[in-house]
């Protein structure tokens, strides 16, 4: 070898040294600076390694991503983060730790999902954030207040109740032609179309007829809507996948029903736009002291039945994005879709449950039988295990198991971790509630869990349906006074057993939006006073 490729050797093995010091240097640096912050700002939560643009994707059950989810809880704890393809995301597993997480106002941006923020487009309530969320949050609440959405007893409340029963009565006698024909019955039509009524009664002020062709057009796109969401959920973390032809087909299919959803609503606000134009019109005809007093006295009888839409019409600004006819269009979709999506999947669940569970059905039939035949609020709120029931139906099937997803608007730090602008943090209910720490035998329905030794109605620390913090569900005690009242007067009609065949039912459900059974049948037997 000459000389010269002597040196030639020599010099790149000392820059192979180098540069192999510098990295180590680096890499030091860089280990310092990452205890450093630690330090100061908190230490990243641990977790899974993921595949280079996919993340943890790959390794995730499609059809129950929540239990997934949940044996990575068992591994890395309580809080641990992962890659949903380029979405860092940490993931909540403990309910105290979820309420110390959730009241910082950096936790209250929408997570970074490309597709339901694509399709909702920052308008709404559920998909909007800053401004546009505080504001209309707040006006929702007072909104529902103001149609008696309180646990106080009072006439507005009481009115509500007669609003809800209609709906409620529907269904009764739904139920009551399946058995008086001693058919089978699939309990998912007759309560969706009552359900959704009531919804559509407090939200917009109309009430569709059972076989109304539009009523069972919005009927079948969300049902539809919420299983291709679930279906096409990658796409919110790769987006590069809606071009696809299945998720080109779903996404297609999701816009279009989005625009004749839209445009149904425009008809409904025209009307509803009109008659307060009208009734203001008749306002300012009124002569004299008497006609003004029944005047009055008739807007307070309309007033009983107003609705969400007459509210924010009422209070509309001109030039305001706040009440635009988008942020108004998305708004009214949005209190549809998540008033009827989860009140829906806790009957049907609490209804199979009841046809499996024959023990706990006898036990509360039995105190029902004690009560009216068509029991109210009053009559049914003292039922310790009514509530029981419904909170185990809730804790044991997750309707929404993995949470509404929250976004981290600043970096901060919170028991010491830190959580980084952008990342995504997933309250994984699914675990929470069916954690064996908490729920000995979880997999075991027990209303049971929710009554303490003196017989009083007790939820554990470790039950949140309905969420915490403040994107927590604004219509929670609506939910409660639907679910109680098709819950008591459902089964103070009706014993409930499964049809013939179906005794390997699977219990596991179907994740979308919201976790769903399967498609059963009932065989209904009319109830009586021994």
């Amino acid at each position: 070898m000459s000389e010269s490729e002597n040196v030639a050797g020599e010099g790149y093995a000392a820059w192979l040294g180098l540069g192999a010091f510098v990295g180590l240097l680096l890499l030091l640096v860089s280990c310092i600076c990452q205890r450093r912050n630690a330090r100061l700002f908190g230490r990243l939560p641990p977790g899974p390694w993921g595949l280079p643009l996919l993340g943890y994707l790959p390794f995730m059950d499609r059809l129950a991503p929540q239990k997934t989810l949940q044996a990575l809880a068992q591994r890395y704890g309580s809080i641990y983060q992962l890659y949903m393809g380029g979405v860092r995301t940490v993931v909540l597993t403990d309910a105290s730790l979820v309420r110390e997480f959730l009241r910082h106002e950096e936790l209250t941006a929408r997570a970074p999902l490309y597709l339901t923020h694509g399709i909702m487009g920052g308008y709404g309530i559920i998909g909007a954030a800053g401004t546009i969320w505080k504001y209309q949050r707040r006006q929702l609440i007072d909104w529902l207040k103001t149609l008696g959405m309180t646990r106080k007893q009072c006439e507005t409340r009481a009115q509500l109740e007669q609003r809800i029963g209609r709906g409620v009565n529907e269904c009764v006698q739904a139920f009551e032609r399946a058995c008086e024909s001693e058919l089978e019955l699939d309990p998912l039509p007759a309560l969706h179309h009552s359900l959704g009524n009531i919804i559509n009664d407090v939200v917009f002020g109309v009430r569709y007829e059972r076989e109304d062709a539009n009523w069972l057009y919005l009927q079948q796109l969300q049902e539809q809507g919420v299983k291709l969401i679930g279906v096409s959920g990658m796409v919110n973390f790769l987006p590069w996948l809606r071009h696809l032809p299945a998720n080109k087909r779903n996404i297609r299919f999701l816009l279009e029903g989005k625009a004749k959803t839209h445009k149904l609503y425009d008809q409904i606000i025209k009307r509803c736009e009109q008659q307060l134009q009208q009734r203001k019109e008749q306002q300012q005809a009124v002569e004299g002291e008497e006609q003004q007093q029944q005047q009055q006295q008739q807007e307070e009888e309309e007033q009983k039945e107003s609705c969400i839409l007459e509210q924010f019409l009422a209070e509309r600004q001109p030039y305001s994005e706040l009440y635009c006819d988008e942020q108004l269009r998305h708004l009214l979709a949005d209190l549809f879709g998540a008033g009827v999506d989860t009140s829906l999947a806790t009957l049907r669940w609490l209804l199979l449950y009841m046809a499996r569970e024959q023990r706990c059905q006898r036990q509360l039939q039995t105190q029902l039988l004690q009560l009216s035949e068509t029991p109210s609020l009053e009559e049914l709120e003292p039922l310790v295990y009514l509530r029981a029931c419904l909170s185990e139906v809730q804790r044991i099937r997750s309707v929404v198991p993995l949470g509404i997803p929250h976004g981290v608007e600043r970096e901060l730090s919170v028991n010491g971790y830190r959580l980084e602008e952008g990342t995504m943090v997933l309250i994984l209910q699914w675990a929470i509630h069916m954690n064996p720490e908490y729920w000995p035998q979880p997999e075991q329905f027990r209303p049971e869990r929710f009554i303490n030794a003196n017989g009083e109605y007790a939820a554990p620390a470790q039950f949140i349906p309905f969420q915490t913090g403040k994107r927590m569900c604004p219509g929670e005690e609506l939910a409660r006074m639907m679910l109680t009242l098709f819950a008591g007067r459902l089964l103070r009609r009706f014993h409930v057993q499964l049809a013939p065949g179906q005794d390997d039912l699977s219990m596991e459900g179907e994740t979308g939006i919201t976790l769903t059974p399967q498609h059963y049948k009932l065989r209904l037997s009319k109830l009586t006073k021994p």
